[in-house]
C-alpha cells in the first residue's frame, strides 16, 4: 500500500508534537525506573529487561528526531515513520504487560492523536491502520487470546483506534482551516497596514494626527517638508500652530511662518476620529500649500480692478492731453513776447512740467493699451548687448559699474524688439540706480538655454528691497523714487507678460536684487 502524505504543520507546531512524544516516553521511563527501585525485591528482570529496552529505544529515537528536526522537515516519509515505529513499540510494550489489562493502551490513542495533529486526517487514519495491525498481531500471539471476551475487547480497541483517528483528523482539519483563515486575516491586516502607510506617505499634502492635548501621534514626510520642521513628532500642535485650536472641526486657510523662509498660506481641514488602538479621540489635520494659488488669485483680482480703472483712466488721459497741447503752444508763443527774465524762467518751468505730465500720460496710455501678440523672431543675445552698451554712454548713471555678460550665441524668441528693449532698459536702469551708493557696483546678465525655454537672470549688487516693496514693485503708481512715476516697472511687467514670460524677483536689503525672466523659445 502506497501512502502519499502531506505534512502541513509549520515548524513550531511540529516541534511541539515531537516535544510531547519525547516528554511522554521520558515520563513513562522515569516512572517505571522509580517503581522498580521502590519494589526492588519483587522485580523480575527477565520481564522488565525487554520492557526497559523498548522504552529506551523509543526515547532515544525521539531525541534524535528532536535534534535533527530541521533536516527531517524536508523528508515527510521519515517523519511519519516515527509514528509507525511508535505504534510497533507500544504494541510490543502492551504484549509484555498483558493485552487485557495493559496500562499502555492509552499510548496508542495518544500516538494516533499526535499523528492527526502533525499529518492531518490521512496521517491519523494511516497511523490507526498500522496500530490496528500491530496491536492485533500482538494479541494473536498473546496467551490471553483464549479468553471468552478477548475478541470483543480486540474489536472494541480497534474501533477506539479508528474513532480517535477520525476525531483527530477532524480536529486537525478544523485547526488547519482556522490557522489558514488566521493567516489570511493576518496577511490582509498587514496588507491594509502597508496600504495605509503608502497612502499616508503619498497623499498630495501634509497629514498630522494628534491628541486633544496637542501631542503629535503621526506625521507624514510631506507635513515635515511643508512646515520645514525636523523631528516633527517632538513638537506639539500648539508649537506649530499657536493660533489654531486643537479641538473641534475646521476648514479654511491658515497662515504659517516657517523658521526660515517666507510666510505660507496652508489650506487646512481639521476633523476628529476615534482610534481603537489608543482607545481615544484623535484630531486629524490635512493641509496643503496654497501660497502660489492665493497669490495668483490676488493677482487676478488686482488685474480685474486695474483693467476697469485703466479703461476709465485712459479716456481721461486722452481728454487731458488735448488741452495740454494747447497750453504748451500758448506758453511758447507768450515766451517770445516776454522780455522779463523772471517771466521767461517761469514759462520754462511751466513747459518742463507740461512735458513731464505729457510723458506720464504717454506711459500710462502704454500701460493701459492691450499688448499685441508677438510674431517676430528676436535674438535676446543681440538685444541685451545693445541695451548694456547704451548704459555705458548714459551720463545719468554711474560709469564704473562692472558688467558681467554670461550669455553667448543665438537666443531666439517670438517678440516685438522695440517693446522688449524698453522692458530690458527699464530693468537694467533700475539696477544701475539701485547701485548709486554701492561700494562695489556690478551687474550680471546670465542666460540659460533650456529645451523649451530661455531663462534670463539679471542680478545687481545694489541696495536691495524690503519684502513689502518687492511685492508691490509691479503695481501702477508704486514708486520709491522722489521723481518716479511708478509706471516704469508696471509697463515692463505688462510687456513681459505679453511675451509669455514668467517673472520672478528675489531681493535682499544690502545685498542686491535679481530678476528671473523665463521666455518660451521660438519654434
Amino acid at each position: 500500500m502506497r501512502l502519499s502524505l502531506s505534512f502541513q504543520q509549520n515548524k513550531s507546531q511540529g516541534l511541539i508534537v515531537e516535544f510531547a512524544r519525547v516528554s511522554l516516553f521520558a515520563l513513562i521511563l522515569l516512572i517505571s525506573v522509580a517503581s522498580s527501585l521502590f519494589q526492588e525485591g519483587f522485580v523480575n528482570w527477565s520481564i522488565l529487561g525487554p520492557f526497559y529496552g523498548i522504552l529506551t529505544i523509543a526515547f532515544s529515537l525521539h531525541v534524535l528526531y528532536f535534534a535533527f528536526w530541521d533536516k527531517l522537515l524536508t523528508k515527510p516519509a521519515l517523519l511519519f515513520a516515527g509514528f509507525v515505529i511508535d505504534s510497533f513499540l507500544i504494541s510490543v510494550l502492551i504484549f509484555y504487560s498483558g493485552i487485557n489489562q495493559s496500562l499502555f493502551l492509552f499510548l496508542h490513542l495518544v500516538n494516533i492523536l499526535l499523528a492527526g495533529i502533525a499529518c492531518r486526517s490521512v496521517g491519523a487514519v494511516t497511523a490507526a491502520l498500522f496500530t490496528s495491525i500491530f496491536f492485533s498481531g500482538a494479541a494473536l500471539f498473546s496467551p490471553e487470546m483464549k479468553a471468552l471476551n478477548f475478541f470483543f475487547l480486540l474489536a472494541l480497541n480497534n474501533i477506539a483506534f479508528f474513532s480517535v483517528a477520525g476525531l483527530s483528523g477532524y480536529l486537525s482539519e478544523q485547526l488547519q482551516t482556522v490557522g489558514t483563515e488566521l493567516k489570511k486575516t493576518g496577511q490582509s491586516l498587514r496588507s491594509a497596514q502597508e496600504l495605509n502607510e503608502v497612502l499616508v506617505e503619498n497623499i498630495p499634502g501634509g497629514m498630522i494626527s494628534f491628541t486633544p492635548a496637542g501631542e503629535l501621534v503621526r506625521a507624514n514626510a510631506m507635513a515635515a517638508g511643508l512646515l520645514g520642521v525636523e523631528n516633527i513628532l517632538d513638537r506639539t500642535w500648539t508649537e506649530l500652530f499657536p493660533n489654531l485650536s486643537s479641538m473641534g472641526s475646521f476648514r479654511g486657510d491658515v497662515k504659517y511662518q516657517p523658521a526660515d523662509g517666507d510666510e505660507k498660506v496652508l489650506g487646512m481641514t481639521l476633523s476628529q476620529v476615534y482610534s481603537p488602538e489608543l482607545q481615544a479621540q484623535l484630531n486629524i489635520a490635512l493641509f496643503e500649500d496654497l501660497t502660489k494659488i492665493r497669490q495668483l488669485e490676488y493677482a487676478a483680482r488686482q488685474n480685474e480692478k486695474l483693467a476697469a480703472i485703466g479703461g476709465l483712466a485712459a479716456g481721461i488721459a486722452h481728454e487731458i492731453r488735448n488741452p495740454l497741447a494747447g497750453i504748451s503752444g500758448s506758453i511758447e508763443m507768450l515766451s517770445q513776447t516776454v522780455s522779463n527774465d523772471d517771466d521767461k524762467k517761469l514759462m520754462k518751468i511751466i513747459l518742463r512740467e507740461i512735458d513731464r505730465l505729457n510723458n506720464l500720460i504717454t506711459e500710462f496710455l502704454d500701460y493701459s493699451r492691450p499688448e499685441v501678440p508677438p510674431t517676430d523672431r528676436v535674438d535676446l543675445s543681440s538685444l541685451l548687448n545693445e541695451v548694456l552698451e547704451s548704459m555705458k554712454t548714459n551720463n545719468q548713471v554711474r560709469a564704473d559699474v562692472n558688467q558681467v555678460r554670461e550669455f553667448s550665441g543665438s537666443l531666439m524668441i517670438l517678440g516685438r524688439r522695440d517693446k522688449l528693449k524698453q522692458a530690458f532698459l527699464n530693468i537694467i536702469l533700475n539696477s544701475y540706480q539701485a547701485m548709486a551708493d554701492s561700494a562695489s557696483a556690478q551687474i550680471t546678465v546670465k542666460a540659460l538655454n533650456h529645451d523649451k525655454e530661455i531663462e534670463l537672470r539679471i542680478r545687481d549688487t545694489g541696495s536691495g528691497m524690503k519684502e513689502t516693496t518687492r511685492r508691490k514693485m509691479f503695481e501702477p503708481f508704486h514708486t520709491t523714487k522722489p521723481k518716479g512715476t511708478g509706471l516704469g516697472l508696471a509697463v515692463t511687467h505688462k510687456i513681459l507678460e505679453g511675451h509669455g514670460a514668467k517673472v520672478f524677483v528675489e531681493s535682499e536689503v544690502g545685498v542686491g536684487t535679481e530678476f528671473i525672466l523665463t521666455f518660451p523659445k521660438a519654434h
